[in-house]
C-alpha cells in the first residue's frame, strides 16, 4: 500500500504542486470533481469484478485504488482542464482529450504490466481508454457547469 501511497498520492501532488500555486481555484474547484468520478468508476469496475488492484484487501477492495483516485486522478482532471482553456503549444481541445485519456490508459497499462492491475470478466486496455475517456468527458462536463458560476482558469 505504501507503493500506491507514494506513486499515485505524493508524486503526482508534487509534480502539480507549481501548478497548483498559479492556478489554486482550478485544483481547489476541479480536483475533488475528479476524484470522485474516479472513486465512481472504480467502484463499479472494482463491483462487477473487471479490475483488481493491489494489495487486495477482501473487504472492500476499493481502499487500494484510494490513493490514486485522490492524487493521480484529482491531479489529471484540473491539469485536463488547464490543458483545454489554456491550449500550451497551440494544442486543440480534442488532441488534449485524446492525448489525457491515452495518458491514463498508458499508466494503467504499466500497472498491468508490473502486476499491480489485473482484469477480468472480459475488461481489457479497450474498455480502460474509454473508461477514462468518460471520466475526461465528465470532468469537461463538471467544468463547463462551474465556469458558469464564477471563472476558474486565470
Amino acid at each position: 500500500m505504501l507503493f500506491n501511497i507514494v506513486t499515485g498520492f505524493i508524486i503526482p501532488w508534487l509534480l502539480a504542486s507549481p501548478l497548483v500555486q498559479k492556478q489554486p481555484r482550478l485544483f481547489i474547484v476541479i480536483s475533488p470533481i475528479s476524484a470522485l468520478i474516479s472513486l465512481i468508476i472504480n467502484t463499479i469496475g472494482f463491483y462487477f469484478d473487471f479490475w483488481h488492484f493491489k494489495p487486495i484487501f477482501s473487504k472492500n477492495e476499493t481502499i487500494s485504488a484510494l490513493p490514486l483516485d485522490f492524487g493521480l486522478y484529482a491531479v489529471l482532471g484540473p491539469l485536463f482542464i488547464f490543458f483545454i482553456t489554456k491550449r500550451p503549444f497551440g494544442i486543440p481541445a480534442l488532441i488534449s482529450f485524446l492525448s489525457f485519456s491515452l495518458l491514463a490508459t498508458l499508466l494503467e497499462f504499466l500497472g498491468l504490466q508490473f502486476n499491480r492491475v489485473m482484469y477480468s470478466n472480459g475488461w481489457n486496455i479497450g474498455w480502460t481508454f474509454i473508461s477514462y475517456a468518460i471520466g475526461f468527458l465528465a470532468v469537461a462536463t463538471a467544468w463547463r457547469t462551474v465556469r458558469s458560476y464564477f471563472e476558474l482558469v486565470k
